[in-house]
């Protein structure tokens, strides 16, 4: 199959706001998808998506933008350990008896 330019621009041009329930695509100038690009965003092909990675890690920057915000959520919620006391790592001495 041919890889779709358009797609291809799409997939490099994205960011997701978190402003509801359900995260949006938008473009990176803040402007949302259409109905019509996010269609074409979900019909993209492996070798779309690949197209667009090869784009994105040529330019390092954008590739750290779109990653950051997931890098950081994915670390947050490692600190926070399940029953909520301490840290996640294990690293917090226990307190020490009086003397």
């Amino acid at each position: 199959m041919t890889v779709r330019p358009e797609v291809v621009a799409l997939l490099t041009d994205f960011d997701v706001e978190r402003t509801g329930a359900e995260p949006q695509f938008a473009h990176r100038d803040g402007r949302p998808f259409t109905e019509e690009e996010a269609d074409l965003v979900a019909s993209a092909t492996d070798e779309e998506m690949r197209a667009a990675a090869g784009q994105l890690a040529a330019a390092p920057q954008r590739l750290a933008e779109l990653l950051l915000p997931y890098i950081r959520a994915a670390d947050e919620t490692a600190e926070r350990p399940p029953d909520g006391s301490g840290s996640a790592h294990g690293d917090e001495l226990p307190p020490q008896a009086a003397p």
